[in-house]
């Protein structure tokens, strides 16, 4: 029996939210071939979903050019006020940083990748932000953590998507270290790391539980490396596992 098929109007939509998804992933305005090219769509169909995003704000065009609009910006602040999860980490996360004087941040998972949906700096912050709604991956620092918790099936599908597995330092990781490692993170409940995605940063995640026990979100702090050694970062985890917790019931208050 033939599969079935998804009617027009389902497949408008997913087109659209394919051209929405490559313009988010771009750092700078692209070419209308370049969005077509990426989103696998003919250059006609391309231009007529552009407009009709364009006509309900999702999408700019500027010199040719398209980027993603205003009502994107809409749409996810009504996901940060509406998303228990959003609402009740500000004060969890602002209590973590207070007490380890470390940036901290909430990340959840979003297909083969993960978003930081909420960040609190402490007094010793980052060299750099980490931007609300900024796109991560799942096989460095504290993405390892979700990886962790993601069925097999998902899990080979990330291995194929990534070609490199080494760390920003430069250490090469083949895929049976990280399968090991990942491993490590489910039976100890928590991953430290070092010069992973970006070199010169250490820190340390751990899962935020569901009520069943499957893992909702990853909640971590981190801070430059050359202060903040490993054993540092160890000594945190007690801290780190109880605002962990705290998320996880917090969520459904």
């Amino acid at each position: 029996m033939a599969a079935v098929q998804p009617q027009p109007s389902m497949r408008s939509v997913e087109r659209a939210f394919d051209v929405i998804e490559v313009l988010e992933q771009s750092d700078k305005p692209m070419r209308l071939s370049d969005v077509a090219r990426r989103a696998g769509l003919s250059p006609a169909t391309t231009l007529r979903l552009l407009g009709v995003l364009q006509r309900r704000g999702f999408v700019v065009a500027e010199q040719q050019a398209y980027h993603l609009g205003p009502a994107t910006l809409a749409a996810a602040h009504s996901f940060l006020v509406t998303d228990s999860l959003s609402r009740a980490a500000t004060p969890v996360l602002q209590e973590l940083a207070a007490t380890t004087g470390l940036t901290a941040t909430l990340h959840i998972r979003s297909g083969l990748e993960r978003i930081v949906i909420a960040r609190v700096d402490g007094a010793d912050p980052l060299r750099y932000q980490l931007p609300i709604g900024q796109r991560l991956p799942l096989h460095l620092g504290a993405g390892k953590v979700l990886a962790a918790a993601m069925p097999e099936e998902e899990l080979e599908a990330l291995m194929s998507a990534v070609r490199d597995l080494s760390t920003a330092g430069g250490k090469p990781v083949s895929e049976a270290d990280l399968r090991a490692e990942l491993a490590l993170i489910r039976e100890r409940g928590y991953h430290v790391s070092a010069d992973e995605r970006v070199v010169g940063s250490s820190g340390v995640s751990a899962p935020v539980p569901r009520p069943d026990g499957q893992v909702m979100a990853t909640v971590g702090i981190s801070g430059p490396a050359e202060r903040h050694p490993e054993s540092e970062m160890l000594s945190i985890v007690p801290e780190l596992l109880r605002a962990a917790a705290a998320l996880g019931r917090a969520r459904d208050l």
